[in-house]
């Protein structure tokens, strides 16, 4: 089968296979496609499809791929790989053909008297004559990319060379770029990471995709420039009614304008119609028919760190009938959220729909034992995203499998989000000395109590 040289964007590293696999499974062809060579903290990745439409498909939709090029081949240096070359007269642009060659280094930057010099090397041993392009317009282009260890810039670690075939959808990141929004928020989800979230969901025409915890809707953004018809839930009135206080830096406004709200982002990037609405709600208490279905969730539930994680309490202040005056706000602890979450998406998630949502964990005390389970979901990926030296979030992506016998519930051990917040702020060296110190602290509840007890 062909074989195609794939360059990504030096970003989410771990997400490239997953957001791979996830969109050939969407399109239909990841049983016809082979990975030969994944990425070694390098952004290049070789690899087979049959058809290369399949590979074009891929390439719509992926915001983490830069371009993809006919693989020719690779070795130790320019004059090793030119020298392959040499006897395959078919890697050639034929004589009225238009041509170009784009000089990518990894770990090393290119000066133009470096580059011109890989360029002349590569055309006078290949005997190249034809026209040379210096814009996109070239009826040839041939992509040659060298890739250094770190530490060590004097001799490349391989050369690969190929002809373009495609770009990625990064012009997707650009396009939805957070700080050309309207409507923003403190935690407006990244554009890279709400269409890689919409890959992971396998967004697509016809299908409905909820938000239990939109806030300004940033994710679901993504999801409708897919084909998604969207819709939302959010706890706090205030975000959905333009009332909470303006976020965009060197604001001097006081207050929100009166259309700064969601469906204002939708109209700017043309997705109105596909944004059925959103309605003030409490997560722990859906206001969804249980008969109604959703093809994906998608979600980031909140930490409790930047923004606070609030239910409404069925405690009652006084004898009345239960409502809005009435109910309280109450502590919406993490548990109990993911718990909530994945038994919410067990009743409204379709047979083979997807549950897409991001876990906090901390670094030092994290167990992959411990992620949450339902028996009605398999998972699909696990990718992680470092926020600091102390903490990182994983993107998890279950599948409905099947539909629940006798009552079953999700799955969330409590040791997973044991004292999350304080140990949000505790240095990794505190935990390491804790966790070391006479064997005596077993999980990230004993560090918290201990770094309590130091504090008082």
């Amino acid at each position: 089968m062909p074989r195609y040289l794939l360059f990504y964007a030096h970003e989410l590293i771990e997400f490239r296979l997953s957001e791979l696999f996830s969109l050939a499974e969407m399109f239909g062809f990841r049983e016809s496609m082979t990975i030969e060579r994944k990425p070694d903290q390098d952004p290049f990745l070789l690899c087979t499809f049959s058809n290369i439409d399949h590979l074009k498909l891929y390439s719509s939709r992926s915001v983490l791929l830069k371009s993809a090029y006919e693989y020719w081949t690779h070795g130790s240096s320019l004059i090793d790989v030119v020298d392959k070359l040499t006897v395959h007269s078919n890697w050639r642009p034929n004589l009225n053909e238009t041509w170009r060659i784009l000089v990518h280094g990894f770990r090393k930057q290119f000066t133009q008297p470096e580059k011109i010099q890989r360029i002349d090397t590569f055309s006078d041993r290949l005997n190249i004559r034809n026209k040379f392009c210096l814009n996109n317009k070239a009826d040839f282009t041939v992509g040659l990319f060298e890739n250094y260890e770190e530490g060590r810039l004097e001799q490349p670690k391989e050369v690969f060379v190929g002809r373009w075939v495609c770009d990625g959808a990064r012009h997707l990141v650009d396009k939805y770029d957070v700080r050309k929004r309207y409507f923003i928020g403190n935690t407006t989800m990244d554009a890279t990471l709400s269409f890689v979230m919409a890959n992971m969901a396998q967004c697509q025409s016809n299908h409905i995709t909820l938000d239990p915890f939109c806030g300004t809707g940033g994710i679901l953004l993504a999801c409708a420039e897919f084909g998604s018809y969207v819709i939302g839930s959010e706890f706090d009135l205030r975000v959905l009614t333009a009332k909470a206080k303006p976020t965009k830096a060197n604001t001097k406004q006081l207050t929100r304008n009166p259309d700064e709200m969601m469906h204002r982002n939708f109209s700017d990037y043309g997705t109105l119609n596909h944004f059925l609405g959103v309605i003030g709600s409490d997560f722990a208490y859906p206001a969804w028919r249980p008969t109604f279905f959703f093809d994906s969730i998608v979600c980031d539930p909140p930490y409790g760190i930047r923004e606070s994680s609030q239910r409404k309490s069925r405690r009652h202040q006084t004898d009345k009938i239960d409502d809005d005056q009435n109910s309280i706000s109450e502590k919406y602890d993490l548990t109990n959220i993911y718990v909530d979450l994945l038994n919410f998406a067990n009743v409204y998630l379709c047979i083979g729909g997807r549950l897409v949502f991001w876990l906090p964990t901390h670094i030092m005390t994290y167990d992959e034992n411990l992620l949450p389970t339902h028996p009605c979901f398999k998972l699909f990926s696990n990718d992680e995203q470092q926020l600091n030296r102390t903490v990182s979030r994983r993107l998890l992506t279950l599948i409905k499998i099947r539909e629940s016998n006798n009552n079953e519930k999700a799955q969330v051990n409590e040791k997973l989000f044991s004292n999350f917040r304080d140990l949000y702020f505790t240095p990794n060296t505190t935990i390491w000395e804790q966790l070391h110190s006479n064997n005596t602290i077993t999980d990230s509840s004993d560090v918290s109590k201990k770094k309590k007890h130091h504090d008082e």
